[in-house]
């Protein structure tokens, strides 16, 4: 047993070294703490590096989707196009073949006919012995009868003159119908076979369409719904429509601008009163725009005009749009897939090309500051600068853009600013 005092010693010792562990515990844990810290500052860090590559290269992708996207859909308007224009052709020649076709016909019948007179003519020769003019006047016969032999002799002669010359005119238009006929069928045959390689590459078109659809839907979906998005898509249209309209000013008459702002305030007061009217809701449209020359202003024509396809509409101007945070400035139309957008209005053309967002869109400019505007088309059938009347088929219906429904999105705006269409229907 050792000693108390060799105890006491030891045990100071004891106290002394847990001293020291006592005052040294709080450094080391402050130390590993910022260890710590620091590995989880660098791995968020590489992590935050890491999500802004991934968000570098998606942009990247949703840029490329929507160029390949975009080409597509131009190419299926234009085949569309191209095959209308083709059938347009094929049903002229047609019309041309069957015209020479009957000319034909008639022309084998006047032949048919002639070939009878003549046979008359000539059996009527044989009948009177085939005698010519010196015969009958050497035989020594009656010179009366001599007489109205040789008269009869010279008729005779000139009717199968007259027959055999028609005969051979006949005969050379109808070997000329023959040739025109056979070019025209050549013609029309190879007409047929165009129109099948193109109606080929359009299937082959949208069968590609398809597959960039199937492929991107969900990217172009939910980029769509995402409200910056949105504003950036409506920002692009108005900046567009505000150029055309500097444009469209420009070439206006200086002696037209004080008339314009007149009908302009006239025109906000009456969308003033109106607007306090109950708006019409979520319904169906079964007009659309019909023929007429009425010489007005369009700003005259408020309230008298159609919607620009039959279908159903799927929102009302000015209601939010899913996810808030933006409103609709035009009308949604579902419609079937192909059929016809038609011209509101008189106006020309000032913008017929594909435009992120809202696929290929046509815009007529009615004068007065007013644009109606007709997106997400399959097909556009006129180019700018062409005018275009009440009703003219401009577009065809289709889901260009990303449009995930098949329909039009129409707007109508005046300087640059949106209006309700519905105002301006019956």
């Amino acid at each position: 047993m050792k000693p108390w005092f060799i105890l006491s010693k030891s045990v100071a010792v004891n106290v002394k070294h847990l001293a020291l562990l006592v005052l040294c515990w709080p450094l080391c844990v402050g130390a590993n703490q910022v260890d710590r810290r620091q590995s989880e500052l660098q791995a968020l860090k590489q992590r935050l590096n890491t999500l802004q590559q991934e968000f570098r290269t998606t942009q990247t992708h949703h840029r490329e989707a929507a160029d390949e996207l975009r080409l597509s859909e131009q190419a299926i308007s234009s085949g569309v196009n191209q095959l209308r224009q083709l059938d347009g052709e094929r049903q002229r020649t047609q019309g041309e073949l069957q015209t020479l076709t009957q000319q034909a016909d008639a022309t084998t019948a006047r032949i048919r006919q002639q070939q009878t007179q003549l046979g008359q003519v000539l059996k009527a020769a044989y009948q009177r012995g085939q005698g010519d003019a010196l015969k009958l006047m050497l035989n020594g016969a009656d010179p009366n009868q001599t007489a109205r032999d040789l008269r009869y002799l010279a008729h005779l002669s000139r009717a199968q003159h007259v027959l055999i010359e028609a005969l051979r005119a006949d005969l050379a238009q109808l070997a000329a119908l023959q040739q025109t006929t056979a070019q025209k069928t050549t013609e029309l045959t190879q007409l047929q076979r165009s129109r099948e390689a193109d109606q080929q590459k359009l299937l082959a078109d949208k069968r590609a369409r398809e597959q960039v659809l199937q492929k991107l839907s969900g990217q172009i979906q939910q980029q769509r719904r995402e409200i910056s998005t949105l504003k950036r898509d409506e920002l692009s249209l108005t900046q567009l429509v505000e150029r055309l309209n500097r444009v469209m000013a420009q070439q206006a008459a200086r002696a037209r601008a004080a008339e314009a702002a007149r009908k302009s305030a006239q025109s906000k007061q009456a969308d003033k009163g109106v607007a306090r009217q109950i708006r019409k809701g979520v319904g169906v449209n079964t007009e659309t725009p019909v023929p007429f020359h009425s010489g007005r202003s369009f700003s005259s024509l408020k309230g008298s005009l159609h919607l620009p396809v039959a279908g159903e509409l799927m929102n009302s101007f000015g209601a939010p749009r899913e996810g808030g945070g933006v409103s609709w400035k035009g009308l949604f139309i579902r419609a079937g897939q192909g059929a016809a957008v038609k011209a509101i209005a008189a106006g020309q053309v000032v913008f017929a090309e594909w435009l992120r967002g809202f696929g290929n869109l046509i815009i007529v400019d009615h004068g007065e500051g007013y644009m109606s505007l007709y997106s997400n088309n399959e097909s556009l059938y006129k180019q700018v600068g062409e005018w275009v009347q009440p009703g003219d088929a401009i577009a065809s219906v289709g889901n260009s853009g990303g449009q995930p429904d098949t329909g039009l999105y129409f707007e109508m705006r005046h300087q640059s600013r949106p209006v309700n269409p519905l105002l301006w229907v019956k």
